[in-house]
């Protein structure tokens, strides 16, 4: 997120479209983080099926897993940068626990239909299609289907980000805090 961002800050592009710079940064760190996870997120997947992998399959959904990141992310750091100044009305702690799990929560919710799809590529069910396997879920058992497991996600996504946003507000407080020299020449 950050190096697209400071790549396009250093280019002059976006500059008077923060939210679209904020879409592009998490969508092309969501890529790479998909392009890393799928090998992880197919064995994890599988593992709870109590299904065979094989390291042939590892990149098995690597499109859907960066597309469903790419989409998550983006959409999140968007979310993050417009809520900024709602943000900014609440103690510090307080607005990087609500930002990080409510933008969290939106962005997993528009993006939970992709996350349904590469679970069931993942688990080997037909298609590696996205489009393919949404309107299979979609043929057996309704836009419901899109969303199964929906609120679990979303509590985990808010807890989860929202303590991670808050953990990292802490740990760049305490590091700026820390850098700080012991006294300057105003103290004397």
């Amino acid at each position: 997120y950050e190096a697209t961002r400071s790549w396009l800050r250093a280019h002059g592009l976006l500059e008077d479209r923060p939210l679209a710079a904020a879409l592009l940064g998490g969508a092309v760190g969501g890529a790479m983080r998909g392009c890393l996870e799928t090998p992880a997120e197919l064995v994890k997947t599988r593992l709870q099926l109590q299904s065979a992998w094989s390291l042939p399959l590892l990149l098995r959904g690597l499109s859907s897993t960066v597309f469903r990141n790419a989409a998550m992310i983006g959409l999140f750091w968007a979310a993050f940068e417009a809520s900024a100044p709602l943000r900014s009305r609440l103690p510090p702690l307080a607005a990087s626990f609500v930002g990080g799990g409510g933008c969290s929560v939106l962005a997993w919710a528009a993006a939970f239909p992709l996350d349904t799809a590469k679970s069931c590529i993942q688990a080997g069910g037909g298609s590696t299609s996205v489009v393919a396997q949404l309107g299979r879920i979609y043929s057996e058992r309704g836009i419901a289907g899109w969303y199964a497991g929906l609120g679990a996600g979303l509590t985990r996504a808010f807890l989860a980000n929202g303590g991670g946003m808050a953990f990292y507000s802490l740990i760049q407080a305490a590091l700026t805090e820390s850098a700080r020299p012991a006294c300057d020449a105003s103290d004397r």
